[in-house]
């Protein structure tokens, strides 16, 4: 679940609803210059359905996609949720929880080409080799202290997995952080992910830093950093970039967008780093 304890590409901290029926998530179509080709759509959405009236049980189901030129990488959700706080199937890493990538807002194929850097070893693996993990996790608030946990295993996959993210809520800033063990499913431990980072919050905008660990997805330690400055009204600009330890991947870029209020934005970006530069149009809706 990214929702209120992300800091990029937050989604509504209060689902949608309709007769009992709630959803929230991200919409994106664009278009990049970088390959593999031209045109992307981005999907990060929640559905969840009420089985009884008598009892707090729903069905929750969603997806995070990549749309791409001749494929469809993506990690598909479907639980059976308590009081939306006990979850229990397919679902959302806790890893996944906080510190998105910083391009998922402004660049979304840069972010679907680094997933590695920021999402769980469990979304890496369904995304890139189709392995789904099923689950259990657990979720709740304590004052400003917000936190989930998850367990995972694959068979398909071969590998079992744990993971937790927390979050602090202060007044004008978030501090953030979590960490994803891997194991075999002889239980030989492989490796661990981990990211803490946070955010200080000013007046519609923020600046934000967190340090990457990606060890079980077998990339190197970086740092990534972004800031948000509203320009005007409806205007604001971004500055991201991930930088790794080894100066071997980086990534950085800027950009630009507008509001339309209740009706999306548009951003327009410019990234250059190892991969290659790349000019990005994206329009994005969230509810």
């Amino acid at each position: 679940m990214a929702g209120p304890m992300a800091t990029q590409a937050a989604e509504p901290e209060q689902p949608s609803s309709f007769g009992g029926f709630s959803y929230h998530g991200t919409l994106s179509i664009g278009t990049t210059d970088m390959k593999p080709g031209p045109g992307i759509g981005f999907a990060d959405v929640s559905f969840a359905v009420p089985l009884t009236s008598r009892v707090p049980l729903t069905f929750e189901f969603g997806t995070y996609l990549f749309s791409l030129d001749g494929k469809r990488p993506h990690e598909t959700y479907g639980a059976f949720a308590w009081d939306s706080r006990y979850k229990l199937g397919a679902l959302r890493p806790a890893y996944d929880a906080v510190l998105p990538s910083v391009f998922e807002d402004t660049a979304p194929f840069l972010a679907y080409s680094r997933a590695e850097y920021t999402r769980a070893y469990n979304t890496v693996e369904a995304m890139r080799r189709t392995a789904v993990p099923w689950g259990l996790s657990a979720e709740g608030s304590t004052g400003s202290l917000d936190w989930i946990v998850s367990v995972h295993d694959a068979s398909k996959g071969s590998f079992r997995s744990a993971s937790a993210a927390l979050t602090w809520n202060g007044n004008s800033y978030r501090l953030m952080a979590a960490v994803e063990s891997v194991w075999t499913r002889d239980n030989e431990h492989v490796a661990t992910n981990s990211k803490v980072g946070g955010a200080y919050l000013f007046d519609g905008g923020e600046i934000g830093l967190a340090y990457l660990h990606p060890e079980a997805n077998q990339r190197p330690d970086a740092v990534a950093w972004h800031m948000r400055v509203p320009l005007a009204d409806r205007l604001g600009l971004d500055v991201m970039g991930e930088f790794t330890e080894d100066a071997t991947d980086e990534a950085y870029g800027i950009a630009v967008d507008y509001s339309f209020k209740e009706f999306g934005k548009v951003t327009f970006a410019a990234t250059d780093g190892a991969l290659h530069p790349g000019l990005h149009a994206t329009y994005t809706y969230k509810f």
